[in-house]
């Protein structure tokens, strides 16, 4: 089912399956990707409880091996939905017989859209309601529209930070680099290099400092994208062809390991809440 949530400034519209944004509308201007299936068909998806692929899209728990497909399942999920108002809408999904096949443990997710002046904000919490440690990974794959006639290169990401990234390259197997090499980004600003991020996969930096700044000489509409500090890792994506013109920008929690599979999630590097904890994942963009 679709929401529309409406403040006077911005529109924005909401799947409850995945709990998608599907759509943000100013001054009758469509910032969010379509879903073209010809380039991708996701907008907005939700990442939970992986971020990423895994190897042989399998891992293991106390000795017993789980499938589990690329970014995990609440993408694929129908959420609940536990508020709707104007310009608030809060939507939740917990264990269920089919999440407890491929994730053994109870949990809360929580997606809460909210608007306010010319901004979107998304609070995403993680409720641990099982005996043991939830080990999980969290994430946001919005896809933006690249506005104007101009060159995809004339589109730029500058970030609260120095001169110097952090980037983690792809590794054979769709593996991650943990430790990030240095890379050069003057004024703390990276340029949308097509070439690069169609070779690398995906550009994944950490070291932005919580904010990216999406603009281009080419156009008027441009992107603030803010978010907590307890989302780390900043991943560039887009479809290799210039003439899909969007770019994915994705805050995460954590990153894929370079380990071997069937990967234990036991030790493998992700986030960890105790019974009964929580974590809230915040994310705020401003559209001008």
């Amino acid at each position: 089912m679709i929401y529309e949530l409406n403040n006077g400034i911005l529109s924005a519209k909401i799947d409850t399956h995945g709990a998608e944004l599907i759509s943000v509308v100013r001054e009758g201007c469509e910032y969010m990707w379509s879903g073209d299936k010809k380039w991708w068909d996701d907008k907005a998806p939700l990442l939970f409880p992986i971020c990423g692929r895994l190897p042989e899209k399998k891992y293991s728990y106390g000795g017993k091996v789980y499938d589990m497909d690329i970014h995990g399942f609440a993408s694929k999920s129908d959420f609940e939905v536990k508020l709707a108002e104007r310009d608030r809408l809060v939507l939740e999904i917990k264990e269920s017989e089919s999440t407890l096949k491929e994730y053994p443990f109870s949990f809360v997710f929580t997606a809460e859209f909210a608007l306010s002046g010319d901004a979107l904000t998304l609070d995403l919490t993680v409720k641990n309601t099982d005996e043991r440690v939830l080990p999980y990974m969290v994430g946001w794959h919005p896809g933006f529209n690249l506005h104007g006639k101009g060159d995809i290169g004339r589109f730029s990401l500058k970030f609260r930070g120095g001169d110097v990234l952090s980037h983690h390259p792809i590794l054979p197997g769709c593996f991650v680099a943990q430790v990030g090499t240095d890379y050069p980004a003057k004024d703390s600003t990276y340029v949308l290099d097509e070439e690069e991020i169609y070779t690398q996969d995906t550009m994944i930096f950490s070291g932005t400092n919580g904010s990216a700044y999406l603009s281009s000489p080419d156009t008027d509409r441009k992107i603030l994208m803010e978010y907590s500090d307890n989302l780390p890792y900043f991943c560039i994506w887009k479809e290799t062809s210039s003439e899909a013109r969007f770019v994915c920008l994705e805050p995460w929690s954590d990153i894929p390991d370079a380990g071997e599979a069937p990967v234990p999630f036991e030790t493998r590097p992700m986030s960890r809440l105790g019974s009964g904890e929580s974590a809230v994942y915040s994310y705020k963009v401003r559209f001008f």
